[in-house]
């Protein structure tokens, strides 16, 4: 006995000495790295874009410009100043960190510098910064650190507290990926976005918005920058570009990349950028190892012409790919063996959809953790076959909130009533552990909802929204944007359910809260409003709804951009409008204009499948039945592959096929198809589903 109390003795003090020599390498780590604030003289190392090299009269290399102080500058200061969480968010190359970097020296030149690297422990990283008093900690690019076992609430809150500490944590996040945590993208619901992430992001005050156009006072100032050409030119582009862009030679790197595609230029390059943008796109915020970049990058060179393009030699294609333009930014950005897409090149909204191989061979080379952010990447996109195979991995290695993650991605693709199961369970744990109040808990129930109404039990899934709603105002207040959204989605659950007058006054009544809590220009004021004109058409008064839908459609393509789904979503409305004011010819030639847009951007999509679909309807209704039959047979092929046989979308493509069939090969092959398609929708819909009820009612 005593010998094995002896041994076990001695493997805990190993343990605890190789415990404590790792802390003791990673504080000298970490001690090595931090350095006062005033001291810290190159901005390039915390991640602000270089510029094109200038000679300076002493033949020194210049690659950053002088800074021009834009209007945000002293309420930037104030808040560092301040101390706490500060957050800054803007497109890329808009100059958020540029901002932070010169507005920290003003603010609290003598405190210590720490900056936060992705790729470290999170955890000892703040616990090493709970061990300083007086200090700055940079984060760049921060939602790379908001992924699956990155930082968390309770970290945030230990680096900040503490008595007579003074602690900034300084972050800067592009505006795409600041939306997608803030749950400002209706199809990913409040509950289901990154859990963690947002909780940090929540416990920042309202982030600081630098717009990447300047203002004519920022111009104003730099045109009058001393003797700097590059503030000068880039000044002059600037009816067309932000001055930082300029700068950091954005535009003309993005050039570069579209005119290599030519044969005899760099195609081979051009392929390997485009797969690098797209592992960003896919959810993947990482160096991409350069084995896995070859791989993908014979997807994007094949489907331009392969061979027929001349591509030169990898090690060619690599040299241009990262060599800067002028001495700024390169298209990729090597590290070690690994490269990273420039980040201006990710906001372009000209790109095309991501191809389904690109996916399929990303996938299986990535961490279970990655495998997380692709699966929520996969859910933004509407591609709910990938985001259940990328859950399934995260959950296999047990990434906290894969479960749950993989309920949504089941729900989102056709299967409700099984997603309704898991989140059932799901919320039961939710409320043992955290507790009935816990908004976490709250959002549990509004998914519950949300999956019951998907599944045509619609008088059910308001009754628990009629519930939900007084809770969720209770622990988050009136106007909570949580709150708020149960609201909304009560009226959409009673306008698809058939009460259109009842939907009509609720939204009404909740759009002035939303506006007043979240702005007018806020994405969920948008899409309440989308929400309303789709309820006036259902109680007839299209010429109103018309109207109010073609207001929205403007302030979309100008404050999202003509190429946001959102922004599609709302032509593809429009013209389903044009239709019921009986003006059919009109509502096709605007889908036909639709479609040809969401193929480029979004590919084989599940919006796309509905604009053919609602194509195809349109057809059969000015009597173009052959047309219209041959449209339904294609897009009922493809969703059949894209959503599987048993998805709604693709039961309602085979109903309008079946009647278009009734039209064109008589009653008795219709009705054989109806009976088939009864079968399937009361297994896979069950008999209260809508869906359901019109194919029992035709086929009778």
């Amino acid at each position: 006995m005593t010998g094995i109390f002896a041994d076990e003795a001695r493997t805990a003090l190993q343990s605890h000495r190789q415990q404590q020599h790792a802390a003791q390498v990673r504080d000298r780590g970490l001690a090595e790295r931090a350095q006062r604030v005033r001291d810290v003289t190159d901005p390039i190392s915390l991640g602000v874009h270089p510029s094109a090299v200038r000679r300076t009269d002493r033949l020194e290399s210049d690659r950053v410009p002088a800074f021009v102080e834009r209007d945000q500058f002293d309420e930037v200061v104030r808040r560092i100043a301040q101390g706490g969480f500060v957050l800054i968010v803007g497109d890329s190359t808009a100059g958020k960190s540029r901002l932070a970097y010169e507005a920290m020296r003003v603010a609290v030149p003598d405190f210590v510098l720490l900056q936060a690297r992705p790729s470290e422990d999170m955890q000892a990283f703040s616990s090493a910064v709970c061990a300083l008093r007086r200090s700055v900690v940079w984060f760049d690019e921060f939602d790379q650190f908001l992924r699956a076992g990155g930082l968390t609430l309770q970290m945030v809150k230990d680096m900040l507290a503490g008595p007579e500490r003074e602690v900034v944590l300084l972050a800067s996040m592009r505006s795409k990926e600041y939306d997608r945590y803030s749950a400002r993208q209706r199809d990913v619901t409040d509950a289901a976005t990154w859990r963690a992430g947002r909780e940090v992001l929540l416990h920042a005050a309202e982030p600081v918005e630098l717009d990447r156009l300047w203002s004519p006072r920022e111009i104003e100032r730099a045109q009058g920058a001393g003797r700097d050409p590059r503030l000068r030119a880039a000044a002059q582009a600037s009816d067309r570009f932000g001055v930082a862009e300029v700068l950091a030679a954005g535009p003309e790197l993005l050039s570069d990349w579209m005119h290599a595609w030519q044969t005899g230029e760099h195609p081979r390059g051009a392929a390997l950028v485009a797969a690098a943008v797209d592992c960003r796109r896919m959810g993947l915020h990482r160096p991409v190892p350069a084995s896995l970049l070859v791989a993908l990058h014979e997807v994007y060179l094949s489907a331009r012409g392969g061979a027929v393009l001349r591509p030169e030699p990898l090690a060619d294609a690599l040299a241009w790919a990262t060599a800067p333009v002028q001495g700024a930014s390169s298209l990729l950005l090597p590290d070690q063996d690994s490269y990273l897409a420039f980040d201006y090149l990710i906001d372009f909204p000209g790109l095309p959809a991501i191809p389904e191989r690109s996916w399929e061979t990303l996938l299986p080379a990535v961490s279970a953790e990655d495998a997380f952010d692709i699966g929520w990447a996969a859910v933004d996109l509407m591609r709910p076959t990938i985001a259940l195979k990328a859950f399934d991995i995260a959950r296999g290695h047990e990434v906290p909130d894969a479960d749950y993650a993989h309920a949504i991605a089941l729900g989102n693709a056709g299967q409700p009533l099984p997603a309704v199961s898991r989140l059932r369970r799901l919320h039961q744990q939710r409320d043992t552990l955290l507790g009935p109040d816990h908004p976490d808990t709250l959002a549990a129930r509004h998914d519950i909802a949300r999956y019951l109404a998907e599944a045509g039990r619609l008088p059910e899934a308001v009754a628990l929204l009629d519930r939900l709603a007084p809770d969720r105002e209770r622990v988050l207040g009136a106007r909570h944007a949580a709150t708020l959204v149960t609201r909304t989605s009560k009226a959409r659950f009673l306008r698809d359910g058939g009460d259109a007058p009842g939907a009509l006054r609720q939204l009404r009544e909740v759009l002035p809260d939303l506006t007043a809590a979240l702005g007018p220009e806020h994405v969920d004021v948008l899409l309440t409003r989308q929400e309303l004109a789709r309820t006036l058409g259902r109680t007839g008064r299209t010429t109103d709804a018309r109207v109010l839908m073609t207001e929205v459609l403007e302030d979309q393509q100008r404050i999202l951009g003509a190429a946001h789904p959102h922004t599609l979503s709302t032509r593809f409305d429009l013209a389903l409008l044009v239709g019921q004011s009986g003006e059919p010819e009109e509502a096709i030639r605007q889908l036909e204009a639709l479609l040809g847009d969401q193929e480029r951007i979004l590919g084989l999509h599940s919006r796309t499948l509905s604009t053919r679909h609602q194509l195809g309807r349109l057809l059969a209704q000015t009597g173009d039945l052959d047309q219209a039959q041959e449209v339904l047979a294609a897009v009922l092929a493809d969703q059949e592959r894209f959503h599987g046989s048993s998805h709604p979308r693709t039961l309602a493509t085979r109903y309008d096929h079946a009647l278009v069939m009734r039209s064109t090969q008589g009653a008795r092959t219709a009705a054989a198809l109806l009976a088939a398609l009864e079968e399937d929708c009361l297994r896979a819909l069950g008999g209260s589903h809508p869906l359901t009820q019109t194919v029992v009612t035709a086929r009778r």
